[in-house]
């Protein structure tokens, strides 16, 4: 009787050391498992920028980088971006935005096909800017639509001199330039210990390639989304983080079919330049886009009415009507 009782005994002490055995082994194989889901130190978020600016696609990223900054899991932000720019209001908008974010946390900005005038106004204050080779970047000024003069009749009446026609030429042309030297004041503001352009020469308004731009220090590496996300985690300090991309809702439009083609936006389209200034406009409308996307030569937009314009490289790829201001 003592012997059955002593072999079971050891039957249960042998189960007991199995099963100990079992767990030890499986939890060091869920281990790691377990700790890499748990181990994120933060996020880097990524917000797409992509086609025109207006009103709607400024408002969509200025909410994605509210978020951001309110979230205290997001660490840092990557702006990826494939725009020419667009209206000047709605363009300053972003560049308010991402100045704000990068005062709080890191900023980085990947160039896909292009961050061209409105578009390189919002990434100015980013901590580093990475472009791919044949990114097109620059374009820094303003062009508008001339203001189209009314004349009083029985159903339109004014109490001042200029209300009809918002003031004289020379008005108009100080308020232009005020917009470009804002443009061009906060670039410079931004990076002036990288760039290698005078202020003379960025006011030209031209639009470089990006293995230009890193020569001129309107970028600062060559590079893709990858090496901007690494370099938005190493910036934070993390060495374990995940990514998640705030994609804002909407309809990306784009004015070029280089950008369009390279837009990875689910919902997207192309539109004219009258999108912008409209069939028939009664002006002015600032715009912070190239000259030549509004030129239905070379980008397939319909013909633009008169426009004045910031930086005088305007003229030699716009419609004879196309006057500058210096």
């Amino acid at each position: 009787m003592a012997s059955r009782s002593r072999a079971l005994l050891a039957r249960i002490a042998r189960s007991y050391v199995l099963f100990v055995v079992i767990g030890v082994v499986v939890g060091l194989a869920l281990a790691p498992v377990a700790w890499n889901a748990t181990s994120s130190e933060g996020t880097v978020a990524v917000v797409p920028l992509s086609g025109t600016i207006d009103g709607g696609s400024a408002a969509g990223v200025s909410s994605m980088l509210q978020q951001a900054r309110s979230d205290p899991d997001v660490k840092a932000v990557v702006l990826l971006v494939n725009s020419g720019g667009g209206g000047a209001a709605a363009s300053e908008e972003l560049y308010l935005q991402t100045k704000r974010t990068a005062e709080e946390i890191p900023v980085i900005t990947s160039v896909d096909a292009s961050a061209a005038s409105g578009a390189y106004y919002t990434i100015a204050p980013s901590d580093h800017i990475y472009a791919k080779p044949a990114s097109t970047v620059g374009s820094v000024g303003v062009l508008a639509t001339t203001p189209q003069a009314l004349e009083p009749t029985t159903v339109v009446s004014t109490t001042g001199p200029n209300k009809l026609t918002g003031g004289d030429e020379r008005e108009f042309n100080y308020i232009l330039e005020s917009l470009g030297n804002a443009f061009v004041g906060a670039v410079f503001e931004q990076r002036s210990d990288r760039l290698e352009l005078s202020r003379a020469e960025l006011e030209q308004a031209r639009i470089y390639s990006g293995t230009q731009a890193v020569q001129n220090g309107l970028v600062d590496s060559i590079g893709g989304r990858q090496a901007a996300v690494e370099r938005a985690a190493d910036e934070a300090g993390l060495d374990r983080y995940d990514v998640r991309v705030m994609r804002p809702d909407g309809t990306a439009r784009f004015l070029s079919r280089s950008n369009y083609i390279a837009s990875t936006a689910s919902d997207k389209e192309m539109v004219s330049a009258e999108y912008l200034y409209g069939e028939s406009p009664s002006g002015p409308v600032f715009l912070m886009v190239p000259a030549t996307y509004l030129d239905p030569a070379t980008n397939e937009s319909a013909a633009p009415p008169a426009v004045s314009e910031t930086g005088p490289t305007a003229e030699a790829t716009v419609a004879p009507e196309v006057t500058h201001v210096a």
